[in-house]
C-alpha cells in the first residue's frame, strides 16, 4: 500500500542513538538525511532557515497510508494528521523543545511559527529517560486526537499555541485557558483547588526534572492564585499593577524574582506565564 509521510525538524532531543528511532506505528525520530532536506524549497524559506533545518537534531516523522479501506477520501491524511500531533504533543508535554515549525507533508511546506519554550525548560536536557517515556504517551494522546473530548482536545490545542506564540504574556494566557479547559473553575478559589487536587499542593510548579539543587522550589498551592489573577488581568486588558492593591488577592505581578540563582530577575508575571506551562504539561500527563 503506498504510503504519505508528514515531517518537522526538532532541536535538543535525541542527538545520540541510531539514526532512526521508532516511537511506534508509523511515527520515528530521523536525523537530517537527504530525503527529508529535499522537501526545503527556497522559494517558501530563507537561507538560514534551510541551514538551521540541515543541522537539526531530529525529524519527527510520521508514516501513513494513503487511503483506508472502506474510509472516506479524506480519512486517512486525517489519521495521519491526528498520529503526527499525538507524537509532538507527547514530547512536548514530557519537557518543552524548540522546534522550527515548517512541517512537510504530500510535496507542501506549512509555515508555523516555531515552538519556543521557556528559559527553565531550556535549562533542562532532553534525555533518555524522557524519551522513553514518549511510545507510551503519545498512546494516551492519540484517543484525545481521534475522540470527541473537546475540553481535553482544546488544552493540547492551546499548550501547542502556547508554545508557538512570540509574546510570553499571551503564552501564558493562552496555557491558563488550556488549564481552564480542563477545570472549568468557577473563580480563584475553585481553580486553586483544582489544581491543587489534580497535581498535589506541594507539587513543584517547574519539575525539577534532573534534581538540580538550584532548581525553582514554587509550589503548585502557592502559584494557583497568583496564576488566576494574571489570566484574569490579560484576559480584560487590565493594567498588571492594579493587581498588587486587590483587598482580597493582592499580587504584585511587577516585582523582580529570579527564576534560579544564576538567572537575571523578571518580573513575576513573566515567571508565572512560564510555569503556566509546565502546570498544563503536568495536568494533561494526569488527566489523559
Amino acid at each position: 500500500m503506498s504510503t504519505e509521510t508528514i515531517h518537522t525538524a526538532l532541536l535538543g532531543i535525541a542527538k545520540a542513538g541510531d539514526d532512526l528511532i521508532r516511537l511506534g506505528d508509523g511515527l520515528s525520530l530521523v536525523r537530517p538525511n537527504d530525503q527529508l532536506l529535499a522537501s526545503r524549497w527556497d522559494w517558501a524559506q530563507g537561507q538560514g532557515e534551510m541551514e538551521e533545518e540541515a543541522k537539526a537534531s531530529r525529524y519527527l516523522v510520521c508514516e501513513y497510508p494513503q487511503w483506508l479501506p472502506g474510509g472516506e477520501w479524506d480519512a486517512a491524511p486525517e489519521r495521519g494528521a491526528n498520529r503526527f500531533y499525538a507524537g509532538l504533543m507527547a514530547i512536548q508535554m514530557i519537557k518543552p523543545i524548540r522546534t522550527l515549525g515548517f512541517i512537510y507533508r504530500r510535496q507542501q511546506i506549512e509555515r508555523r511559527p516555531p515552538m519556543q519554550p521557556g528559559q527553565w525548560a531550556m535549562m533542562n536536557k532532553f534525555d533518555d529517560a524522557m524519551l522513553a517515556r514518549v511510545p507510551a504517551m503519545i498512546d494516551r494522546i492519540q484517543p484525545v486526537m481521534d475522540g470527541k473530548n473537546i475540553e481535553q482536545k482544546n488544552a493540547l490545542t492551546l499548550l501547542q499555541l502556547g508554545l508557538e506564540h512570540f509574546h510570553p504574556y499571551i503564552a501564558g494566557l493562552l496555557w491558563i485557558t488550556g488549564l481552564e479547559a480542563i477545570f472549568d473553575s468557577g473563580g480563584k478559589e475553585q481553580f486553586k483547588r483544582k489544581l491543587c487536587d489534580c497535581l498535589g499542593p506541594q507539587t513543584l510548579a517547574f519539575p525539577n526534572w534532573h534534581a538540580n539543587p538550584d532548581a525553582p522550589t514554587i509550589t503548585v498551592e502557592e502559584i494557583a492564585i497568583p496564576l488566576f489573577v494574571l489570566r484574569n488581568k490579560l484576559a480584560h486588558g487590565a493594567d498588571l499593577r492594579t493587581a498588587a492593591a486587590d483587598k482580597k488577592y493582592p499580587v504584585d505581578l511587577t516585582r523582580r524574582v529570579c527564576l534560579t540563582q544564576e538567572t537575571e530577575s523578571v518580573n513575576y508575571a513573566l515567571l508565572l506565564s512560564e510555569a503556566a506551562c509546565y502546570l498544563l504539561c503536568q495536568v494533561l500527563q494526569t488527566v489523559l
